[in-house]
């Protein structure tokens, strides 16, 4: 039998030059004008994930400069062979080592430089360090990585001590890394958790520290049992309550997941799919797994093997195979099919749309499609199948666009005046609605709606006073108990940008498409990326990794286009061939639950 600790990753050995005055961005120790950034070959070989390189913390020495101090202070802080970052404090006077807090948080910045506001003197006792530059992002204790600019002036005060040597007397509370030490440090991990039916997997995006004495894949897993980040706090469950990690290695070409308890057995096989989707970005392999408890099979008389890809069994749209988006056309609904043309779906809705909006597609096997009519004053939905009639569900003052989550319930936001916004969730016909608990959304115009395929993430286009800006939040409790919160902003407001739609591609990342055609690309874990324009883009859909747009040219014809990852290319093909604009031709192409 083949078993071992799953081993540690290897690094390169690094140098790095520093001035006096360390001013380079990122951690390093001065020790006569160089460091080393340290080796570990442990982990040559690993499979479960990169190399990488880390800083050795370095004690203070005699002699040294305010300056020196401070950047070895912050150099103590990046290095991860000092988890209690027992070398960090002895930078600090005894008192502030007391108080400091290094688990309050993380503030990433880049740019550092520091600047001191007077000559210091050889009487002088106390100086004041300041270390400026740009401030890029937060992590929360729990791992919650929030992106935010605006400026760095983070001020080091120092006290000269009894034997002669400067000392931090007041500093930031929590860690203050660079963009590099982070890099260095942490890796973004994606926990899995379970939404409130224990039906879906909900991806929890965090930044885990790298532990030096424990693979990587052991250190995800305790991350895993300690629970979600504030972001999905009350909105998923886990099968893990109560159950901790003895440890995880390698035997005959798994990953070997060894428990100190059970789990229910109603939750093994969300366990499974829990662990399988959080460690099969590590496992590049593709290694399967194995659940022990206390270094035995999980069963009695069988051991509990778990397949590599088990999270797409059990969470279907985690990975939803070919799933063919609909779009309308020549008045009415048509699904693409072979060889990219289309056809008009069974039912009234192949025949007669309801207005000139975006559908929206449910996702069970009997879809339904919701249009809002051309007043906004009404939302229709009809059964995608013979004989299925268009019947009012919603009524209102001026709606958005409905939208779907994978409870087959419909979620429609009402706006009464330009300055306030009602959601709620319909069900059962539209004889059953329940008003949503939104407070952030209440006194601001809400232009569009879309619940994530995880039924969990929710995000929006918010109008307010500032412009327009989206927004993505968490969905907690069913029926007359949901409400929406944590709100996280991911794309700000610019003076006249208009937000024309968004789309969710998974749990974790939504495109976002502006007013002038610019396609992003934005999460709550990362700055929004810029894809590229088209200039005659105007609606969005996605699905796994599928980016459709619908396009309308000078003179109102229309198209729907594909994006190749570098281009917008057309993709309805009509009868002659041709995938040509034409009037009435093929617009707001949707996939199920988008």
């Amino acid at each position: 039998m083949a078993r071992g600790r799953i081993a540690r990753r290897a690094g390169a050995v690094l140098l790095a030059v520093v001035t006096a005055w360390g001013t380079a961005s990122c951690s390093v120790i001065p020790t006569g004008g160089k460091s080393v950034v340290s080796v570990d070959d442990e982990r040559k070989g690993d499979q479960l994930g990169d190399p990488y390189a880390r800083v050795i913390a370095m004690r203070p020495k005699p002699g040294w400069s305010p300056e020196e101090v401070v950047t070895g202070f912050r150099a103590a802080m990046a290095s991860l062979d000092d988890p209690g970052f027992g070398i960090a404090r002895e930078y600090l006077a005894a008192d502030f080592a007391a108080k400091w807090n290094p688990g309050s948080g993380v503030t990433v910045y880049r740019q550092g430089a520091y600047e001191r506001f007077a000559p210091l003197r050889t009487e002088d006792r106390q100086a004041q360090v300041t270390l400026k530059g740009t401030k890029v992002a937060t992590i929360d204790p729990d791992g919650r990585y929030r992106p935010g600019g605006g400026p760095l002036n983070e001020p080091f005060t120092l006290s000269m001590q009894a034997g002669g040597e400067w000392r931090i007397s007041s500093a930031p509370d929590g860690l203050l890394l660079s963009e590099a030490d982070v890099a260095r440090g942490y890796l973004p991990v994606d926990l899995y958790f379970l939404d409130a039916r224990r039906k879906a997997l909900v991806a929890d995006q965090v930044r885990v520290p790298i532990d030096p004495g424990a693979n990587f894949a052991k250190t995800t897993v305790e991350r895993l049992l300690r629970g979600p980040s504030s972001s999905l706090k009350d909105a998923v469950r886990t099968a893990f309550t109560g159950v901790g990690l003895l440890d995880v290695t390698t035997e005959n070409n798994r990953v070997v997941v060894d428990l100190d308890d059970r789990v229910p057995a109603d939750l093994i096989d969300p366990m499974s799919a829990q662990l399988a989707a959080t460690l099969s970005a590590l496992t590049k392999g593709g290694l399967g797994f194995e659940v022990k408890v206390n270094g035995e099979s999980y069963h009695p008389d069988a051991p509990l093997r778990i397949d590599a890809q088990k999270q797409s069994s059990f969470d279907s749209w985690l990975a939803p195979g070919t799933v063919e988006p609909f779009y309308l056309s020549g008045g009415g609904l048509r699904l693409l099919g072979k060889e990219n043309t289309g056809q008009p779906v069974p039912g009234r809705a192949g025949q007669k749309q309801q207005g000139d909006h975006p559908p929206a597609i449910s996702g069970e096997a009997e879809r339904q499609v919701a249009e809002l009519s051309q007043e906004r004053t009404d939302i229709s939905v009809a059964p995608i199948a013979a004989g299925g009639e268009w019947r009012i569900w919603v009524t209102g003052h001026s709606l958005a666009p409905p939208a779907w989550d994978r409870y087959h319930t419909l979620w429609v936001v009402d706006r009464p005046n330009d300055h306030t916004s009602v959601v709620s969730r319909y069900e059962s016909g539209g004889k059953r609605h329940y008003r949503v608990q939104a407070p952030d959304l209440e006194t601001v115009f809400v232009k569009s709606l879309k619940v994530a395929r995880d039924g969990v993430h929710v995000a929006v286009i918010v109008k307010d006073g500032l412009g327009e800006q989206v927004q993505v939040g968490t969905v907690i409790g069913e029926k007359e108990r949901t409400r929406i919160t944590n709100l996280q902003t991911v794309v700000h407001s610019e003076a006249g940008r208009k937000i024309e739609d968004i789309a969710w591609n998974d749990g974790r990342t939504l495109y976002v498409l502006t007013g002038t055609s610019e396609l992003l690309e934005a999460s709550v874990a990362a700055e929004p990326v810029s894809l590229g324009t088209g200039s005659r883009i105007k609606s969005i859909t996605a699905l796994d990794g599928r980016l459709l747009a619908g396009a309308e040219n000078e003179q109102g014809e229309r198209q729907v286009f594909y994006w190749t990852s570098t281009k917008w290319e057309p993709l309805v093909k009509h009868e002659d061939g041709s995938t040509d604009f034409v009037e009435n031709g093929p617009s707001f192409p949707v996939f199920p639950l988008d």
